[in-house]
């Protein structure tokens, strides 16, 4: 559900076009495609299948069921078998971020209004509880947005003809519950991937597409706290507005605790402070921690820390990982201390 686009907004125009329906929209269809894509981008809900998921609301753009062409609601949202009709919008780009923040309600855990990319548009944002209980877009249905059984596979074909169209390979399937590889690389100069998520330049959308949904989120002041329990991470991201928006914040320090997070080198936590000194022979103790990696910041007269391994009792606690050389917060302090 979370993560960014495979398509651009040329490529549903082009699709689109291949079907040969006449829309009843009364926006046009390149105006459709972009507000998709931008509004996905932003809130980082996967724009492509939210258009996927109009196709299949509104009958290709033709409309005919409860909502009307006039509504500019391309979701269905509000419509229900015992309802008259659905929510009406004043213009396209507000019924397109009614939805995209509707199915980020749906994916993601801990999922508040106050901390929007943008304005509120989605006025059951707060009807969908627990927030995240959708991580998956195959876990819709079933009374998740809809009632059908098969409703997700309905719109992911639907998707799945858009990518065909444009010759854009679909990802493989990572099923819910299941664990990525989480391998921590981390450079002096502060260059960083966590299981694929790149620490300065990916946002928080890269981290969700990969990790799946966080348990919590947690915003105070201008940075934000996620927490992936059953992973053992937690990050703090700082950006924007508003940092809990998956679109736009990125990592500034991440704390790694479960047994399946390991560098390059091999060290994960619950190894032994032995086996650290014999695959970080220059690391350095400092305090109740061992620095393995460390470099140069422009105007930081000396070395950053990058990564260091929190210790007790001689064993490896915990990986701590920090793309920038930014003080931490109170929040950050919080953090480190659950």
């Amino acid at each position: 559900m979370l993560g960014s686009s495979l398509l651009t907004p040329d490529q549903i125009v082009a699709w689109y076009a291949s079907t040969g329906v006449v829309p009843a929209s009364p926006a046009p269809i390149p105006e459709l495609a972009s507000r998709f894509i931008d509004e996905g981008a932003a809130q980082g809900v996967r724009g492509d299948i939210a258009f996927a998921q109009s196709m299949l609301e509104t009958g290709y753009l033709r409309f005919g069921g409860l909502v009307k062409p006039t509504d500019l609601n391309f979701s269905g949202l509000g419509a229900c078998d015992s309802c008259s009709g659905g929510l009406a919008f004043p213009s396209a780009q507000a019924g397109i971020r009614a939805q995209i923040q509707h199915l980020y309600a749906y994916a993601a855990a801990g999922a508040d209004p106050a901390v929007l990319a943008r304005p509120l548009a989605d006025a059951r944002f707060a009807r969908v509880q627990p927030p995240g209980r959708a991580a998956l877009w195959e876990q819709m249905g079933n009374g998740n947005w809809a009632t059908g059984p098969d409703y997700a596979q309905k719109v992911l074909r639907v998707w799945r003809l858009m990518l065909a169209h444009a010759g854009v390979a679909e990802p493989p399937p990572r099923p819910a519950g299941g664990t990525p590889d989480l391998a921590v690389l981390v450079s002096p100069d502060g260059a960083a991937r966590l299981s694929g998520w790149r620490a300065r330049a990916g946002t928080i959308a890269e981290g969700v597409s990969l990790l799946g949904a966080p348990s919590s989120l947690l915003r105070r002041g201008g940075v934000c706290l996620l927490r992936w329990d059953a992973l053992g991470a937690a990050v703090l991201a700082r950006g924007g507005a508003h940092p809990c928006a998956t679109g736009t914040a990125t990592m500034r320090w991440s704390r790694l605790s479960g047994p399946g997070w390991h560098t390059d080198r091999g060290l994960a936590p619950g190894d032994p402070v032995a086996g650290l000194r014999t695959l970080y022979p220059r690391a350095r103790a400092i305090g109740g921690s061992w620095r393995l990696v460390a470099g140069r910041e422009a105007g930081v007269r000396r070395p950053v820390t990058r990564l260091r391994a929190e210790v007790a009792d001689g064993v490896v606690r915990a990986l701590w990982v920090y793309p920038s050389a930014q003080p931490p917060s109170a929040l950050a302090r919080e953090g480190a201390a659950q």
